[in-house]
């Protein structure tokens, strides 16, 4: 049989090839429109990247291992080059009632680290001034305002920082005693107030506890703070139970601050301390129990002049025989890094100081 002069079997393949043809486009046109829907879906997701970094040298006086066993103790170089890149990865999306979710991991490697490594994850939801986040998450007494305020040097750090214990977001990987802690963290902002509670456990698969001791025991921690902010004062308080996962541990923040211009401020906090975790004897040190680390009283202010920020600090505490704390430091912003360097004298008496680079990206 033939049609308009082409043999039959020709229609047949011809028929054949156009099938085919026509199932290649179908499964083309259905491959393109799912892309589409996949890539739309990721336009509203948003995944970013930050972080920071920082060098320079650090020297501390009587640097060693800390051992207090005669003949273990190790003297280590005073002058040291010290180094810290931290990565933020970020991602959040905003659902269409306005409910924000999202999550952090952080990657980081410094000085004294064999690797780099990523934190455990924090999730979160955020609406309305609202802000919950579980797992690695950050607790409510490391969150309080003006607590680092006196911080100095490219390392920023200072004695007049709390000496205590308490969890906070943790950078790196968790150590094995907790490797299953678990925490909850709530904040709410309106108007200069900002109200905060968290709650971690150290293992959540354990019950009990034992005094002076961290975690399996399973100690769960809890905090509350709130600072609040109006014109040029600033007020906070914070308080944290069984710090760190240390049963027994209580500690205490209370701080102000006076921004009497644009290029400066002063401020007074107060720490109560807590006490120490009990440690275990080893090969270098003897068995300790948990000790009081007292209370701290710190007075603090910077003044900017010229692109250069001055900063200082005077740290009291009464634990017997401590030095009164000092330290004076100085920071010039060069263009999207700064310079800094600080000088300090520890409750100890030993002297500390540093001078570096410190970035954000």
């Amino acid at each position: 049989m033939e049609n308009n002069g082409i043999p039959a079997s020709a229609l047949l393949e011809y028929g054949h090839v156009f099938e085919k043809k026509r199932g290649n486009t179908m499964k083309k046109i259905l491959l393109s429109t799912t892309m589409l829907a996949l890539f739309a879906g990721a336009a509203s997701a948003e995944v970013t990247l930050s972080g920071s970094g920082r060098f320079g040298l650090d020297y501390a006086e009587n640097r060693s291992n800390g051992a207090d066993i005669p003949g273990t103790l190790v003297e280590f170089s005073e002058t040291q080059l010290a180094y810290r890149l931290r990565i933020n990865v970020d991602a959040k999306f905003e659902a269409d009632n306005g409910v924000t979710y999202g999550g952090r991991i952080r990657f980081q490697n410094s000085n004294g680290s064999t690797a780099a490594s990523f934190s455990p994850a924090m999730l979160y939801i955020e609406a309305s001034g609202v802000r919950v986040e579980v797992g690695n998450s950050n607790t409510a007494y490391d969150s309080v305002a003006l607590m680092y305020n006196p911080e100095i040097g490219f390392q920023e750090r200072s004695f007049g920082d709390p000496q205590g214990n308490y969890y906070s977001f943790n950078s790196g990987a968790y150590s094995a005693d907790e490797a299953n802690r678990v925490g909850i963290y709530a904040a709410y902002s309106y108007s200069g107030v900002n109200l905060k509670a968290s709650y971690v456990q150290s293992d959540q698969n354990a019950t009990g506890g034992t005094s002076g001791v961290k975690g399996t025991d399973g100690a769960d921690e809890s905090s509350i703070a709130a600072d609040f902010t109006t014109g040029q004062f600033t007020v906070a308080a914070a308080y944290v139970d069984n710090g760190a996962g240390i049963e027994g541990n209580y500690l205490t923040f209370v701080g102000a601050a006076y921004k009497f211009s644009d290029a400066g401020s002063v401020g007074l906090n107060y720490n109560d301390n807590g006490i120490s975790e009990a440690s275990a004897a080893t090969s270098i040190n003897v068995a300790a129990p948990s000790v009081s680390l007292g209370k701290t009283i710190t007075l603090y202010g910077n003044y900017t002049i010229n692109g250069i920020t001055l900063g200082g600090y005077v740290s009291d505490s009464d634990v017997d025989n401590a030095d009164t704390a000092y330290g004076l430091g100085a920071a010039y912003d060069l263009g999207g890094a700064t310079l800094a360097g600080a000088v300090e004298s520890g409750f100890g008496g030993d002297l500390r100081a540093d001078l570096g680079v410190r970035m954000s990206f």
